[in-house]
């Protein structure tokens, strides 16, 4: 066999470390998504079907992708993830007007993070 030639071999779908997507609900979505976009007003040709279809699909298959991802996490990754959402927001807090209350908002996301700071340390 030659250098520039690739092996024949098939690789199987459930390889190490490579998820198993249901593809019959990623169609669905997909299809779900292309009517919701479609119900009122018709596309000039057949091509502009082809494209937006094969646009729903892409954004189905992305929609399966970060499930996934999301499903992979860890309960102690979520929390971290959620404590800095929330650092954000204590920030945005502090940057309101002087003259809006912002002590109750304030003492709310600092008892949550405490919250998951405890949890992330069990």
């Amino acid at each position: 066999m030659r250098e520039s030639q690739m092996p024949n071999t098939p690789i199987p779908a459930a390889a190490e470390g490579m998820p198993k997507f249901n593809r019959a609900a990623i169609m669905t979505l997909a299809w779900k998504l292309y009517r919701r976009d479609w119900t009122n007003a018709r596309p000039a040709s057949g091509q502009a079907h082809r494209k937006s279809f094969s646009r729903c699909l892409k954004s189905a298959w992305m929609t399966a992708k970060f499930e996934a991802e999301k499903a992979r996490m860890t309960i102690k990754q979520r929390a971290a993830d959620r404590v800095e959402e929330l650092t954000r927001e204590l920030m945005r807090i502090e940057a309101r007007p002087w003259k809006m209350t912002t002590v109750a908002d304030r003492r709310a996301i600092q008892a949550e993070i405490q919250a998951l700071c405890i949890t992330t340390l069990q």
